[in-house]
């Protein structure tokens, strides 16, 4: 398949999973967001995921400290995220609904790659491509092809 064909039909597959308009689904896939505008977007994204660690056990005050630091280690790997970025549009197609945990889709991402990512870079790194997603901290749901998934296991 050359690179144009499947590009469409990545563009067809968000447009039905965003429904959004086709000029839309194309715009959207040639002007992706910032590492830090996702970031801005989801204030509690971070390295670990969405949230911090163990989050009863630390005080508020402790959890915004510990979750800056978990934004700051994450705002350096904006390469990491790209590249994951790239590879996830070029392996897996978008769904509308929200059925692939983020945590599954990192480790199936690893295999394949041999990179290893951290559960918040390949968050950041789907919505930076812009899967439909749900929140279920410290992890997301993403509208990942269940077909694509199974390929990489």
């Amino acid at each position: 398949m050359t690179q144009d064909r499947r590009q469409k039909l990545w563009i067809r597959a968000f447009q039905a999973a965003t429904e959004t308009t086709y000029s839309a689904a194309h715009r959207r896939q040639h002007n992706w967001p910032t590492l830090a505008e996702v970031m801005q977007e989801h204030e509690q994204l971070g390295n670990f995921g969405i949230g911090v660690y163990n989050p009863p056990r630390l005080t508020a005050q402790q959890r915004r400290a510990e979750l800056l630091v978990e934004r700051e280690n994450l705002r350096r790997e904006e390469g990491l995220v790209l590249e994951t970025a790239l590879w996830l549009r070029d392996n897996i197609m978008p769904i509308k609904t929200p059925s692939a945990g983020s945590y599954s889709v990192k480790h199936l991402m690893e295999r394949a790659t041999g990179t290893y990512v951290t559960n918040g870079v390949l968050i950041a790194s789907a919505l930076v491509v812009g899967y439909p997603f749900r929140y279920d901290q410290p992890n997301v749901w993403f509208g990942m092809s269940r077909r694509d998934l199974s390929k990489l296991r």
